[in-house]
């Protein structure tokens, strides 16, 4: 049996991650990796050329070294491949963005600001200003194309329990009704997306985000009490 490569471990087939922690370091070691990752996603796949705004035609660019932005060699633009995004203005390092982007999307239970500061190394009102940008811009599916395939719908409702017993069963009814409905929504080895929900219309704008072609019904849960499905040799009575 060949002795593994201790500088390249291999990855178990079970495994749903695509990037270890070791090889996030090694793709983006610095800010200029991270500009770089930026700039072919957004202007040059190649990393060299791009379409410019003043020529109107595709140019060459090199990096600006004084700024965190690629000029044209023909005219001399400057592009930013932060412009418009949630990088923008922000003095926090971009190689702290992208950590902050891996560790939230790699934490299976979720990751809090606090937890966010302590990696980090920042305040924790700078952690907290990224949590929000990145769960709340960056990960915001609005216009985004519709759920697809397979797609399992659940809900449940949020807002603790009455401190007395309702008087009649139209005011727990409408203690009900004034709950927060929480929607979940996940596709079949694909993407989730989930909504809160306070009225009817917005349980009716989520739904449109799923392509419905055949609506299949099952319930998790058995009914119980006298709806419960009787044994095969029931005999009518009980012994």
């Amino acid at each position: 049996m060949a002795a593994n490569d201790r500088n390249n471990p291999r990855r178990a087939k079970s495994s749903d991650s695509d990037l270890s922690l070791v090889e996030f370091w090694q793709e983006y070691p610095d800010d200029a990796a991270c500009l770089d990752k930026l700039w072919r996603e957004r202007h040059a796949p190649d990393g060299h050329h791009a379409h410019c705004p003043v020529c109107e035609k595709e140019r060459k660019f090199h990096r600006t070294k004084s700024r965190a932005s690629y000029t044209c060699d023909s005219c001399g633009k400057h592009l930013h491949p932060m412009k418009g995004t949630i990088f923008e203005k922000s003095t926090t390092s971009l190689q702290l963005w992208f950590y902050a982007m891996f560790l939230m999307a790699s934490t299976r239970c979720g990751i809090s600001a606090k937890q966010l500061e302590r990696e980090l190394g920042v305040t924790y009102k700078t952690a907290w200003r990224m949590f929000n940008k990145i769960r709340n811009e960056l990960m915001n599916d609005e216009g985004d194309t519709q759920l697809e395939g397979k797609v399992e719908v659940d809900e449940t409702s949020w807002g603790g329990k009455p401190r007395k017993k309702h008087e009649s069963r139209s005011a727990a009814m409408q203690f009900r009704e004034n709950k927060t409905t929480i929607l979940g929504m996940i596709e079949r080895r694909g993407r989730v997306r989930l909504c809160a929900a306070r009225k009817a219309l917005d349980l009716v704008h989520a739904s449109k985000t799923i392509r419905v072609e055949r609506f299949n019904y099952t319930s998790v849960f058995p009914r119980r009490g006298r709806h419960r499905p009787r044994p095969a040799r029931w005999s009518g009575r009980r012994r």
